[in-house]
């Protein structure tokens, strides 16, 4: 079943809409630049109603003010701030006044490319689906805008040849883990790898990144804490305690917020039915889903979709 009336755009549908301009990095699955003084128009032509970008991004902002919804969040981006927008986050832009911004979008195959593994960062971009934009001090936005410019300048020389892509590949390589690191600072958890509790902390992170990589795959359809505990070959009890303890949070809590917010965005940007959201997120009836959704939120789906 497809979502209704809540527009998916991917990189390359998006670089139909707003063509590079030729001071653009496109490379191989992956476009940067930077627009000063960006219109209104630009950004509120797609994003004025609630899109979905099926594709990674990063906004810089150098000056001026941008207000968006990021999945029901509401979110002021301002000078030296930054902006992360996972794939499948759906987008509105608010309002934005004089913005001056660069930006990074790219497509799952390029990080692959980078050889970024995803499954150790997987934590830091569930912490920025709750706060998506953060703001930078004054060494963070040098440093980062600093591996900006020096991707610019490898892409900039035209080398066209093996070793050129390489050097392109392995700075892109570390301005991704730059930005990690600074997600990372900015949510002190930074750890110390040289105790044993540390280890286990760390071990217990792979297992809770693991289990979000699986969630997100699979929360539409599963719901089970045992489909998940046999996918990380654990037993549900082991599961729930691992994740209590390094998150403080259970799978079923974890599972429900998947859903919950899911379902949010589809009552409220979508025209699909209720009884169609039910079936779509795989509940057996609308009765069901209802009950599950107040259980919840307090609200039944009709009373949520009818709030503002």
């Amino acid at each position: 079943m497809n979502e209704k009336d809540i527009s998916s755009v991917s990189l390359a549908s998006l670089l139909k809409i707003y063509p590079p301009q030729p001071e653009d990095l496109l490379f191989d699955g992956c476009i940067a630049g930077c627009r000063e003084a960006l219109e209104s128009e630009t950004a509120m032509n797609l994003f004025r109603f609630p899109t979905r970008i099926n594709s990674f991004g990063i906004v810089f902002c150098s000056k001026g003010s941008i207000r968006v919804t990021c999945d029901l969040k509401h979110c002021a981006i301002g000078p030296h701030s930054m902006f992360v927008c996972p794939p499948g986050t759906i987008i509105q832009v608010e309002s934005q006044e004089q913005v001056s911004v660069f930006f990074i979008l790219c497509e799952e195959e390029f990080i692959n490319r980078i050889h970024i593994d995803m499954k150790q960062l997987l934590h830091l971009f569930m912490a920025v689906r709750e706060n998506p934009a953060i703001t930078l001090n004054d060494g963070q936005w040098s440093e980062i805008t600093g591996s900006l410019d020096e991707v610019f300048h490898e892409w900039r020389g035209q080398r066209n040849d093996p070793l050129s892509t390489e050097i392109l590949l392995t700075l892109f390589r570390a301005l991704a883990y730059r930005i990690c690191r600074t997600i990372d600072d900015q949510l002190g958890q930074r750890a110390d790898n040289s105790t044993s509790e540390n280890y286990t902390q760390n071990r217990n992170a792979v297992y809770f990144n693991t289990f979000i990589e699986e969630l997100s795959k699979n929360y539409t359809r599963e719901r089970s804490v045992g489909f998940y505990a046999e996918r990380l070959h654990l037993t549900p009890k082991y599961l729930t305690t691992l994740l209590r303890t390094t998150t403080g949070r259970t799978a079923s809590d974890w599972i429900d917020e998947y859903v919950i917010l899911e379902a949010k965005n589809l009552l409220k940007f979508s025209a699909m039915s209720i009884q169609e959201i039910a079936y779509f997120l795989h509940f057996p009836n609308q009765s069901f889903f209802g009950k599950y959704f107040k259980q919840h939120t307090g609200m039944t789906p009709s009373a949520y979709r009818a709030s503002k």
